[in-house]
């Protein structure tokens, strides 16, 4: 899939599928170098209002401030809106009070100038204000530009609330090109968990007749491919590295924005970054970025499908793994434990589907067994460990847990129920089901 621009203007691939819920992306997306002076004309395209509430954070707002304003007011009337926090921005309730309380009623449009969190705030404030935004990325970190979910804490408990996707985005290369090391290495973690999004979107479609986009899977593979081919390039922050990388989190985004929801890009590798960003938030704690997570969780999740490959199934007894499942109420009382008094009601609350009957687990396990070969051959993309600890050295990432300052009870809690986070089916559900996977994981970590 080659991606082509007219004058900076990435044009949107069609889908070339039979699917027939796509829906129609009505989003105006700018790459270059040096095109931030040109966001007046870019908005005008879209927008005809005057008055806008321009949200960043202090850190970009001392960095880009005296550059970004004065494009700005030559043709609108800005206000700024930047959430007063100490440490790290969080997407919470305190940030959008800040923005709610900078928003005047007669705005016409919201401008996120920033990555994730700032990204996430202002389009939830512009999907309950029902105003459109437009999207300023500073960083190529996250794969959530075009996403129409925004990611947010309550409590510490990570929710993803409805939202909107921004109706233009720029990416200015010059800019993102000086975004700090780990950060570029959030984004392509936050790419190369793809092979895993893909590879539980497959297994759920082969177990539970789960519907899956053959359009969508190209789009993924895509993007993996763009950053692997390009590690060097991104490695050295050329503006072909940095391009690249971008299309790649704007390709995952946009499969996500095709298929109604983010399964084409985030499974049980996601699941374990916000496992353990909320229990480090719960302790007080600093946790890694998204991505870094993410990334990471990557690692653990292709050393699980090794194991469970590698697994003898010949003599399972069906019956016996049913019998032996633990009841609702103990699988109730381990999230609980898991995900502390706070957290683990929602999780409950919120996975309408779980527990699934014996009747389901038995069929899940049947046609498992029945289609193990299949299962096998279609998953065989997945790389190994090593591979992709190659690329994470040339990135100077994270290639471990202990590195993120995850220590073994924390990867060990998000290894057994991360999974539990919400009821997509992923390979770590095929384990539990199968009554493996606490063996599995016990042998994973073993030298943590």
């Amino acid at each position: 899939m080659k991606l082509y621009y007219d004058n900076n203007k990435l044009k949107i691939p069609k889908p070339t599928c039979s699917c027939t819920h796509h829906q129609v992306i009505n989003s105006d997306i700018y790459i270059g170098s040096d095109i931030l002076k040109n966001l007046p004309l870019y908005i005008s395209k879209k927008i005809s209002g005057k008055k806008c509430l321009l949200v960043t954070d202090n850190n970009l707002f001392t960095l880009y401030g005296n550059q970004i304003l004065p494009i700005l007011t030559k043709d609108y009337d800005v206000k700024l809106a930047i959430p007063s926090v100490e440490g790290h921005l969080q997407p919470n309730q305190y940030a959008l009070g800040d923005i709610m309380m900078a928003l005047d009623d007669d705005c016409d449009f919201l401008i996120a100038f920033g990555s994730g969190t700032i990204n996430d705030l202002t389009r939830y404030v512009a999907f309950n204000c029902n105003l459109p935004f437009i999207s300023v990325g500073t960083a190529p970190s996250m794969d959530g530009y075009l996403s129409v979910v925004a990611p947010m804490l309550s409590d510490d408990l990570k929710i993803n609330k409805p939202a909107k996707y921004p109706i233009v985005c720029v990416f200015d290369i010059d800019i993102m090109r000086k975004a700090p090391d780990d950060m570029i290495f959030a984004g392509f973690g936050d790419v190369i968990g793809k092979y895993i999004a893909k590879a539980d979107w497959i297994l759920g479609n082969i177990i539970n007749n789960e519907r899956i986009c053959p359009f969508c899977l190209d789009i993924i593979d895509e993007a993996i491919s763009l950053c692997e081919t390009n590690i060097l390039e991104i490695k050295n922050k050329t503006e072909k590295g940095i391009k690249a990388l971008l299309e790649a989190l704007l390709l995952t985004g946009l499969a996500m924005l095709l298929n109604g929801d983010s399964r084409p890009a985030a499974s049980n590798e996601h699941n374990m970054g916000h496992f353990i960003e909320m229990k480090k938030l719960t302790a007080k704690q600093p946790h890694p970025s998204h991505g870094e997570a993410v990334g990471v969780a990557t690692l653990y999740c292709l050393d699980l499908y090794q194991l469970f490959f590698n697994y003898d199934f010949t003599s399972i007894s069906v019956s016996k793994i049913v019998l032996n499942q633990p009841s609702p109420l103990h699988r109730e009382q381990a999230i609980l434990k898991a995900y502390g008094q706070t957290i683990g009601p929602s999780i409950i609350k919120n996975n309408v589907d779980e527990p699934i009957t014996k009747d389901e687990q038995e069929r899940r396990i049947s046609v498992f067994l029945k289609q193990y070969d299949t299962i096998k051959e279609n998953l065989s993309f997945l790389p190994t460990r090593s591979k992709m600890t190659k690329f994470y050295k040339e990135l100077n990432g994270a290639i471990n847990a202990k590195e993120l300052a995850i220590d073994k009870s924390l990867l060990t809690g998000a290894l057994l129920y991360a999974k539990d986070y919400r009821s997509r089916y992923t390979i770590f559900k095929l384990a539990d089901e199968l009554g493996i996977l606490h063996k599995l994981v016990n042998h994973m970590v073993q030298y943590e």
